[in-house]
């Protein structure tokens, strides 16, 4: 099978009813996860933190995205920036994890950096001829919020994230999700492909097999609406009824509505995919989010959060019902990482074939032809359509 010949994916290409699933080799095969690498994340834009991870001057984190280790960091003009995290001396790393920090220093021979990433001092560089320490800062990659959340993109040529986001904010505004507070931030790595990490947030029908003890009842009551949303912009949105919160389990305690809900936000919970690997559940009293990032294409590390509003964190109570919160979701993530490592494990069989999609996987169909677009070319889609 050639992965990069359109006519591959002619299956693929149908409408959902009549489509066929990505083959296998899509989520194993080495090449093809390279040719994601160069054609999807280091063209568009990747949603990466939240910009209170870094709130006051100093303040950093770090991510690693497909190989490329970054450093997320405030500057004394309140300006978030990120950097390559590698010393322009001899390319040591120089920051790990989430922190405080004056200057960034590296640890191996002395240079020295501000926070706005110019070089500030060169260690034993006395002798060296025409080094203008104005072309040695640390090498900066483009970097752009939208409603709190922060954005990277490894193309200097790239659109802007306003054209990226497209109308996602008329279907988020109401939230106020730029003023909430991340209380709390989990990462766990699993054995599947990044791939189907993010389908398994698409689509409704395996929570009553995978989660019977935590939302099954969600899909099973038959009263859920399920509704579909794509675009124009690189999202989706999968919506669906409810008029009680959906990031609590049945029967226990939880904040006040959001104020201003409107629209299909008053209606329900919506989960937002934001290409290529996040997901952002939208609830009635607050926010999950989660960055499902590739190392490699045999595992995944899943970096989860949630957000709250500071008026819910104000509660003196805040501390007790917080933790029904988090009951919820690490049982429901657990349930997700192993049936996605048991898939994953199937994937892997020599003997399997494509499969078929049901009408309840609309986005994960969106999504995949959106991952072939990229990788093979849009050309899939034409000669699919002549066929």
């Amino acid at each position: 099978m050639d992965l990069f010949d359109p006519a591959t994916y002619a299956s693929l290409r149908r409408p959902l009813r009549e489509a066929e699933t990505l083959p296998v080799e899509c989520y194993i095969d080495d090449k093809f996860y390279q040719r994601e690498v160069e054609t999807i994340f280091k063209k568009i834009w990747n949603c990466i933190g939240r910009e209170d991870f870094a709130k006051n001057p100093g303040d950093y984190f770090t991510r690693n995205l497909v190989g490329i280790s970054l450093i997320i960091i405030r500057g004394k003009d309140m300006r978030i920036r990120a950097f390559v995290n590698a010393c322009r001396h001899r390319g040591t790393k120089l920051l790990e994890g989430m922190g405080q920090c004056r200057e960034v220093h590296c640890p191996y021979h002395g240079w020295t950096y501000n926070l706005d990433g110019t070089l500030r001092a060169f260690n034993a560089m006395e002798e060296a001829k025409n080094l203008e320490p104005q072309e040695f800062g640390l090498v900066e990659v483009g970097l752009d919020t939208w409603q709190g959340f922060v954005f990277v993109n490894f193309d200097l040529n790239a659109a802007p994230l306003k054209q990226f986001i497209g109308n996602l904010g008329a279907h988020t505004a109401c939230y106020n999700w730029e003023d909430m507070v991340t209380v709390r931030h989990r990462e766990v790595v699993i054995k599947t492909n990044w791939k189907s990490y993010v389908e398994n947030s698409m689509e409704p029908i395996h929570l009553p097999l995978v989660h019977k003890k935590s939302i099954g009842h969600v899909f099973a009551s038959g009263k859920a609406g399920w509704k579909y949303t794509h675009g124009p912009g690189e999202f989706t949105i999968m919506h669906t009824l409810t008029d009680k919160s959906r990031a609590i389990l049945p029967g226990d305690e939880g904040f006040e509505r959001l104020p201003g809900l409107t629209g299909t936000a008053a209606d329900g919970a919506q989960y937002i995919h934001v290409n290529p690997c996040t997901t952002i559940g939208a609830d009635l009293d607050c926010m999950w989010f989660k960055h499902m990032v590739p190392e490699g294409p045999h595992q995944v590390r899943n970096i989860a959060a949630f957000c709250f509003p500071k008026s819910a964190l104000a509660r003196p109570d805040f501390d007790r019902i917080i933790q029904n919160y988090y009951r919820r979701f690490d049982l429901v993530i657990d349930e997700d990482n192993a049936i996605a490592e048991q898939q994953f494990d199937g994937i892997n069989n020599p003997m399997v074939k494509v499969g078929r999609f049901s009408h309840f996987e609309e986005n994960v169909h969106w999504f995949d032809n959106w991952v072939i677009d990229h990788v093979v070319g849009p050309e899939a889609k034409r000669l699919a359509a002549v066929a």
